[in-house]
């Protein structure tokens, strides 16, 4: 019972994250300063009451400092912790985490629907393009992490990046673009192709790379890598976050092999999950499980016939699909990350 309440409370907490983000409420304190309920209401045109009631949850919880409990409800000033800051107003810190509350939220939409499929054993119907579009919660780690710390950690995959001619990089299911901005941002010669089925995802990964300076060199596709023209282009093939969600996952790796110029590679980020099912697992394997039996399984029962990964898709898994794929070889690459492992499948 007291395991639930938590429950309760977390992801109450989030809905209200979701608001927060969603309309703005953090950047204005954030950037701004501190308010009452009309001030901050004032600045990001919403209603008073709506965001007094708002305040005063997040005081309540301790997500927000209040200046005098005891004031008027009109008369309270709010002030966002400036710790709490990069977690909630800063989406370039790699401590952010507002995107939770967007990720929840788009998890449930279509609950009703997979009720229905776990009865028939068919996919829930997937999500349009929202008004809040998806959650990106790689963005900051990528700006942060992939050009700067992950593939210098690959020395071989560094030295091509950074040499003459210019090597030639494919981001397969590149989402919105940010791990195709970020290789463009660390390696200035590197030309790097991104590819996804996802039309709006596209247009917004081609006005992103604008904003960051690099839309000269990273060009975005609404494209099946599958397509014979682009057979043997490439020096180097990511595909981060992207296998467990697919029906057929070692075709996909077959075409993602079929990419490779010779002495191409191919790096694979995807969720560190255990490496053998334990009950109970701890929290990250609960969260794991939690977004599989939501988002992950169902999207990757779209298709069929389906290999039904899921996201907990351990290292044995991987390499059974690359092998089947034609890869030699799979390598776990000493990147370490509480969230994601790095898998090199050697052709």
């Amino acid at each position: 019972m007291d395991r639930l309440f938590q429950d309760s409370l977390g992801a109450l907490e989030l809905y209200t994250v979701y608001l927060g983000e969603r309309l703005g409420l953090y950047r204005s304190l954030a950037e701004d300063g501190p308010a009452t309920s009309v001030e901050l209401a004032n600045r990001t045109n919403t209603a008073e009451r709506y965001v007094r009631e708002w305040l005063e949850h997040h005081a309540a919880s301790g997500l927000l400092d209040v200046d005098d409990a005891k004031a008027e409800p009109l008369l309270r000033k709010y002030r966002l912790p400036s710790e709490h800051i990069r977690v909630l107003a800063d989406p370039d810190d790699v401590r952010y985490e507002a995107y939770r509350g967007v990720d929840i939220v788009r998890a449930a939409r279509p609950l009703p629907q997979l009720v229905d499929a776990f009865r028939t054993g068919a996919a829930p119907p997937s999500l349009p393009w929202e008004p809040e579009g998806r959650a990106e919660f790689n963005r900051a780690l990528f700006l942060n992490l992939l050009g700067k710390e992950w593939l210098p950690a690959i020395t071989e995959v560094d030295r091509r990046l950074r040499s003459e001619p210019p090597a030639r990089v494919a981001d397969v299911a590149c989402g919105t673009g940010w791990s195709s901005i970020a290789i463009a941002k660390a390696y200035p010669r590197a030309r790097i192709d991104g590819f996804d089925l996802d039309e709006p995802s596209v247009e917004l990964a081609r006005a992103n790379a604008a904003e960051h300076g690099v839309a000269d060199r990273v060009s975005f596709q609404v494209q099946d890598v599958a397509d014979p023209s682009l057979t043997g282009r490439y020096d180097l093939v990511v595909a981060f976050e992207m296998l467990h969600d697919l029906s057929r996952p070692i075709e996909a790796l077959r075409v993602i092999r079929g990419l490779l110029a010779d002495g191409g590679a191919v790096i694979i980020m995807d969720e560190k999950v255990a490496e053998t099912f334990t009950a109970p697992g701890d929290d990250l394997e609960r969260f794991f499980y939690g977004f599989s039996t939501l988002c992950c399984l169902p999207a990757g029962m779209a298709e069929q016939p389906s290999a039904a990964t899921g996201t907990v898709m351990r290292p044995d898994t991987m390499r059974r699909y690359a092998l089947e794929a034609g890869f030699r070889d799979v390598e776990i690459l000493p990147i370490e990350h509480d969230l994601f492992r790095f898998y090199r499948p050697h052709p």
